[in-house]
């Protein structure tokens, strides 16, 4: 499968270093200017998502470095793998990259949805996925906004943001469940689960997580982390409404909190990803508050991959 050149071997979250420079270089030839990755973001990636991460690395055997990292973060609840490739520009393994996360997820489990991601411009890797028969299935954006001087919202008489202790997690997993719960590839999480998997991730910052209570009752949560911290910005996670809920600006009160935290803090941006086919307004809501998109990128799917 690889040329004699070349070497493939399993990365760690010691390769952090090497996947934020390629994840950079990569971001930079797609849209030049783009922002340096930084390590905690890299980090993440090599620690897993949700279930434990099957990663790879194609190295250059004469020079030594780096050509492309290959991960596949599995999810079992949800009978699905999520698979991603970065290479150097000019490094042209769009092909091997596809091969290698197809052996990688087979060994996994091909009972399994396998959901593949690519830089909306990488037209070489979506070519390569096409050729395989894989399909578009879904367009995200990340988007950003500028921090300038934002003060704490005032809340209306009954409404509460608190932050979430231990003891609360149960009542943020509950919101979490309900506020996603007609969302696009949404699955129920069990509780014990879902904790395990925040308890886990990298980034994580006590400061930045909140449930909006209405006299007494969640109706909102947002989850904010450290990802993005050596890039002087924050990054927003999770945000959700319960369904009931919906409709009556919690989720721009608890974004306006999100920038009030950041700002004194002294972070000069805010960060989120977005699902471009998301019903609930979104997406006017985020361009509401000043968010633009600074990078796109798209989620492909074979119902038939395991038999490539």
């Amino acid at each position: 499968m690889l040329p004699a050149e070349l070497s493939l071997e399993i990365a760690t979250l010691d390769d952090a270093k090497d996947l934020a420079e390629i994840m950079t270089l990569a971001d930079q030839f797609f849209t030049p200017g783009a922002e340096t990755v930084g390590l905690t973001e890299a980090e993440e990636i090599l620690n897993g998502y949700i279930d434990s991460v099957e990663a790879r690395k194609i190295i250059d055997r004469s020079s030594g470095k780096v050509q492309a990292f290959i991960t596949a973060h599995p999810d079992s609840s949800r009978k699905r793998i999520y698979c991603d490739t970065w290479q150097r520009p000019g490094a042209n393994l769009e092909g091997t990259g596809l091969e290698i996360s197809l052996e990688i997820a087979q060994g996994i489990s091909r009972e399994s949805d396998l959901w593949i991601g690519t830089n909306s411009k990488d037209l070489g890797y979506i070519q390569a996925l096409t050729n395989r028969g894989f399909n578009l299935l879904r367009t995200y954006h990340g988007l950003k906004a500028e921090i300038t001087n934002h003060p704490y919202p005032q809340l209306e008489s009954g409404l509460e943001m608190r932050l979430i202790s231990e003891d609360e997690k149960k009542i943020w997993w509950a919101t979490h469940q309900d506020s996603f719960s007609k969302h696009f590839g949404f699955v129920p999480r069990p509780f014990e689960e879902w904790k395990a998997m925040i308890d886990k991730a990298v980034g994580i910052d006590l400061n930045a997580r909140w449930v909006l209570y209405l006299k007494g009752q969640a109706v909102g949560f947002i989850e904010c982390s450290d990802i993005k911290k050596d890039v002087g910005a924050g990054f927003v996670d999770g945000i959700g409404v319960i369904q009931s809920q919906q409709g009556n600006g919690y989720g721009e009160l608890m974004l306006r909190w999100a920038f009030a935290y950041y700002a004194s803090i002294a972070r000069s941006a805010l960060e989120l990803n977005v699902d471009t086919g998301n019903e609930s307004g979104a997406l006017r809501l985020y361009e509401k508050l000043g968010f633009k998109v600074k990078s796109s990128w798209q989620h492909f799917e074979n119902k038939a991959w395991a038999n490539l």
